[in-house]
């Protein structure tokens, strides 16, 4: 019997100075590293940069082990081109896109922005049967550097 292939849902909103400069963003990086990798992960990848069109992205729901995002997080939620989000509603967008867990499955949120423990604590009521566990960082601000360093060692 074969080992399933793993599976990874990015969320990737940038700000608006990676996409001006047509920066690389930390959900690309770490997509194409898992593809040189060969490890035939099955990876998706919603990139949106406004709370409108995350909340028009066309809904499927995934089956995914690992689920990424990759933002600019505050205090009270996250930050989008022409506004935010608060954690709350950031929750409901992303298990729009989730199966609930069964039968023992795990799955893995990773926060991978500034107040990513707030934004642990804030969505854990929400995320209670779709997640096992969560990795975030316990610092307020994260630089690119740290956060990219950090996802790709993982």
């Amino acid at each position: 019997m074969s080992k399933p292939k793993l599976g990874y849902l990015f969320f990737d909103l940038p700000s608006d100075h990676e996409i001006e400069s047509s920066l690389a963003t930390e959900c690309e990086m770490i997509e194409d590293l898992l593809h040189n990798r060969e490890l035939h992960a099955r990876v998706k990848r919603i990139r949106v940069a406004s709370s409108d069109r995350l909340r028009r992205e066309p809904t499927y729901r995934y089956d995914v082990q690992f689920v990424h995002l990759s933002c600019h997080g505050g205090r009270n939620g996250i930050s989008f081109l022409g506004g935010g989000m608060n954690w709350g509603p950031v929750a409901r967008q992303i298990i729009r896109h989730l199966h609930p867990l069964q039968n023992g499955g795990k799955r893995v949120m990773i926060f991978s922005c500034c107040h990513s423990r707030t934004g642990f604590e804030r969505t854990k009521f929400w995320f209670e049967e779709y997640f096992t566990g969560a990795y975030y960082f316990d610092q307020k601000k994260i630089e690119f550097s740290t956060a990219i360093t950090t996802w790709l060692m993982v």
